[in-house]
């Protein structure tokens, strides 16, 4: 995916419950509603997702899209201390559940971010 001044990117680090550090890359084409995810551990493989169809929630806390034949969600729970990032992929059932901690300022950063983005809202 080339870089354009539509392309939109975010860094930051998200910790799994087993207190595994991940640096996570999100990046946006805002006039194809696609993108990828990056989830990079300290110690491992980068998981790379293609995310197609993204759409926002008008709060910035979700954005949905589909991921090969899976629609996923990644739901940002601020309700808790510290703040989850909640990322669902499902088929008919769940095929990705995950949940990772983020801190209360990458939280506003990330929700902040998602409110940039020009993309469809969720109805």
């Amino acid at each position: 995916m080339a870089h354009t001044d539509s392309t939109k990117s975010m860094t930051f680090q998200a910790h799994d419950a087993g207190g595994q550090v991940y640096n996570v890359l999100l990046r946006v084409e805002e006039p194809a509603a696609s993108g990828t995810l990056a989830l990079t551990p300290e110690a491992g493989a980068t998981q790379q997702y293609t995310l197609t169809q993204m759409q926002k929630s008008r709060d910035g806390k979700t954005l949905q899209c589909h991921t090969g034949a899976a629609t996923a969600t990644l739901t940002i729970e601020d309700s808790y201390t510290p703040p989850r990032l909640h990322l669902v992929a499902r088929i008919f059932f769940p095929v990705v559940d995950a949940t990772y901690t983020l801190s209360q300022a990458e939280q506003e950063r990330l929700v902040a971010w998602v409110n940039t983005l020009n993309l469809r809202a969720l109805s």
